[in-house]
This record gives C-alpha cells, sequence and structure tokens, in this order.
C-alpha cells in the first residue's frame, strides 16, 4: 500500500451516460494516482469509445468493476463521498478542497468511495443519503455544474494534492471504520429494535427510518463503537423476549 493511500479511494460513477466521459474520467484518474474505477450501470468500461479517450490509461478501464445498485459497491467501504453541483437540505456540503485532507485520513483506516452522478441530473437524494460526507465545488454562478470527467479530474487533483502532505498513517487508537454492508445490517437491526418497541410505527415510519439513516452518516463509525449498538439492540430484544431481566449484569455482545 502506498503512504498517501490514494490506492485506497475508489472513484465510482453512478450511470454514466457517455463512454467519452468514462473514458476521460479514467485518465483524470491516472493523472492523479488513483486507480480504481467502479461503474454502477450497464455502460462497458472496455468499449472502443472508452478506450479511445483513456489514451493510455487502459489498466484503469480493465480493473473496474461493474455493479448493478450502488449499495453494492458501497459494501466494502467506510467512508462514502457524494457529490452534487449544489448543496442539499440538512446535509453540510465541503469543497473538494476543505475534504480531501478527511478523505485521505480516512482512507488510512478503511476504504473510500467518491460517487458521481449522472451528467444531466446527478446522484439522486436517496443516493446522496447513503454518503457521509458530500462535496460540491464552487463555481460561477451562470454555470453550476460540471462535465462529469471535468468534476472527477477536480476532486481527484485536490486528493493529489492533500497527499503530498507527511504521509497519513493510522493511529491505534482510531480504530477501523464499519464498511457499508456492516452498516446497512445496524440500521436494519436498529429499525427492526424501533418497530419491537412500538417507539416506529404506522404513523411515523417514513420519519423515523429517514432520521436513523441520517443519522447512522453523520461521520464514519468506527467498529468498536458499532459493537456497543449491536449490543444495545440485542439486549433489547432478549428484555422483550423475557430472556433476561432488565437491569440484569450484561455481557459483552459482539
Amino acid at each position: 500500500m502506498s503512504a498517501n493511500h490514494l490506492d485506497r479511494i475508489a472513484i465510482v460513477l453512478v450511470e454514466p451516460r457517455g463512454p467519452l466521459n468514462v473514458g476521460a474520467a479514467a485518465r483524470a484518474m491516472k493523472n492523479m494516482g488513483l486507480g480504481e474505477l467502479v461503474i454502477v450501470g450497464e455502460l462497458d468500461p472496455l468499449g472502443e469509445e472508452v478506450r479511445r479517450m483513456a489514451a493510455h490509461s487502459e489498466e484503469i478501464l480493465e480493473r473496474a468493476r461493474r455493479l448493478p445498485t450502488l449499495e453494492e459497491a458501497l459494501r466494502d467501504r467506510g467512508l462514502v463521498v457524494g457529490t452534487t453541483a449544489r448543496g442539499r437540505h440538512r446535509q453540510p456540503t465541503l469543497s473538494p478542497r476543505e475534504a480531501a485532507p478527511a478523505i485521505l485520513a480516512a482512507a488510512a483506516r478503511s476504504r473510500v468511495a467518491v460517487v458521481f452522478g449522472r451528467e444531466d441530473h446527478g446522484l439522486s437524494a436517496d443516493e446522496l443519503a447513503l454518503c457521509h460526507l458530500v462535496l460540491s465545488a464552487p463555481t460561477s454562478a451562470e454555470r453550476t455544474s460540471l462535465n462529469l470527467a471535468q468534476a472527477v479530474l477536480l476532486v481527484a487533483y485536490e486528493l493529489f494534492q492533500a497527499s503530498d502532505a507527511p504521509a497519513v498513517t493510522a493511529s491505534s487508537e482510531a480504530g477501523d471504520l464499519l464498511e457499508g454492508a456492516q452498516l446497512a445490517r445496524l440500521e436494519t437491526e436498529m429499525i427492526g429494535a424501533c418497530v419491537d418497541t412500538g417507539y416506529l410505527h404506522a404513523g411515523n415510519r417514513l420519519m423515523i427510518e429517514e432520521s436513523m439513516r441520517r443519522l447512522l452518516r453523520l461521520g464514519p463509525i468506527q467498529t468498536r463503537d458499532a459493537r456497543h449498538l449491536f449490543g444495545l439492540i440485542r439486549r433489547m430484544g432478549k428484555i422483550l423476549a423475557g430472556e433476561v431481566e432488565p437491569g440484569a449484569p450484561t455481557e459483552n455482545e459482539p
């Protein structure tokens, strides 16, 4: 693994429609030291037009993974960073330059995904809700949206520039970050506990589910902290099932 951890950062393109954009994005990645490309959707990363625009970055296309859903692309990621042309309600938005050091620090501890949306309308609100951080590049008010390959280049450049600082190392106190698949399981169990206790019901279901998702993605969760949440949820289940008495001494539960 390289000292700057750029090799732990994947560029994820959601349903790209332009093969030329994908090829140009691969070239931008190669220019800035990034090598992992994930494509969500049907576009073939090995198509002739894509290769032509990649210009000596074909190995990135050959290693690229193609997956049917964004959720699958994020299953092994501890930090998910979304991109948008505009700020979204209730989600703090950083510039690529502001976010780059935090992204590299997270890459020292886990695998990271930087997610780019469709050329015509970007990422949906539901897709942005899967992200811990949201990036938006400052642009002229006359034209706020960037071409997909330009957006990839801009973010990759800031990551490359930030990686020129002294090597980022994982602190022994920091702990590993919870990956996407584990986070989805924690979300499911937390919502299930809300149902079992009667806190969540038909009248407030959408509001509670949205709040739970937002709380779990306010920032990356350390695995040791997640163990306590899983333990609490399962303890609640045992109390509701009459298997243990409230207030009885607890054992560590994974």
